[in-house]
């Protein structure tokens, strides 16, 4: 241990911190924050980080993969994922790692698109606000012009199949 700070010091920041992470996860850089916050100093909340680390009790990866999958499941894209593991501590080159080969969750998406749209493609306006609020939520325009070119094909077949069953 560094001889800036009594060992006392130390032990309490290293105790603090096994405290946060049996509550919920933090990535490194949340972690040594909220120790920062709780009034330890610079050396000491540094060194309980760097012992979390070394017990595995922090996995900036694992935490991203958590991260990503929860918002995936709420229906976020990629671009909101990516500021909330920044919001988050989670260091850039791991979000762009973790997030290399995330799929776009299209179910959401269609969903958002029936919900705001509730059938009817023929309103520009409407069509306008539905792809904002996609993008709000993270998605890119290429993803967003897939999910609504989808969405108009699946409306057309229900209107085909409803056409053949009339006659």
């Amino acid at each position: 241990m560094p001889a800036m700070c009594d060992e006392q010091q130390y032990r309490d920041a290293e105790v603090a911190a096994a405290g946060m992470l049996s509550r919920r996860p933090l990535s490194a850089a949340m972690l040594e924050k909220k120790l920062l916050d709780k009034g330890f100093a610079p050396e000491a909340a540094d060194y309980a980080v760097q012992r979390m680390r070394l017990l595995r009790a922090i996995d900036d990866e694992a935490y991203a993969e958590m991260l990503i999958r929860s918002y995936r499941n709420k229906g976020y894209g990629a671009l909101r994922i990516r500021q909330e593991l920044y919001q988050r501590g989670v260091p850039k080159d791991t979000a762009a790692q973790q997030l290399r080969h995330m799929e776009p969750n299209w179910g959401k998406m269609h969903a958002l698109l029936e919900k705001k749209l509730r059938g009817d493609v023929s309103d520009r306006k409407e069509r306008e606000k539905a792809m904002a609020a996609l993008q709000r939520r993270g998605f890119t325009f290429s993803e967003i012009k897939i999910a609504m070119d989808n969405y108009r094909a699946e409306l057309q077949q229900q209107q085909e199949e409803e056409e053949f069953y009339v006659d």
